[in-house]
């Protein structure tokens, strides 16, 4: 996703560490009079961000996400996909 957060100056490292926390690559940022960055974040981890952007920002930030592109799940994260998919399926006896 691409992620775009406008936020007040004074909180510009709190808005580029939740965004290296949620393993975010930021691809551009300016300081005017707003700090706004521009960041690719996976889908699934931005679930919860406006509640912590929220809260590291004194309720003054908000963010926009869009659809770039469509990337395989890394590796661990697929294993633990598969197991809990497995878990679901129904046991088949013999």
């Amino acid at each position: 996703m691409a992620v775009e957060v406008v936020a007040p100056g004074e909180f510009q490292s709190q808005v580029i560490g939740g965004l290296n926390t949620r393993r975010g690559t930021i691809v551009d940022s300016e300081v005017r009079d707003e700090f706004t960055a521009v960041a690719e974040v996976a889908l699934n981890e931005m679930f919860g961000y406006s509640n912590q952007l929220r809260g590291s920002t004194q309720g003054k930030g908000e963010f926009s996400m869009e659809y770039k592109l469509h990337q395989p799940v890394l590796p661990n994260l697929q294993k633990d996909l598969e197991e809990a998919y497995r878990k679901t399926l129904p046991q088949v006896k013999k």
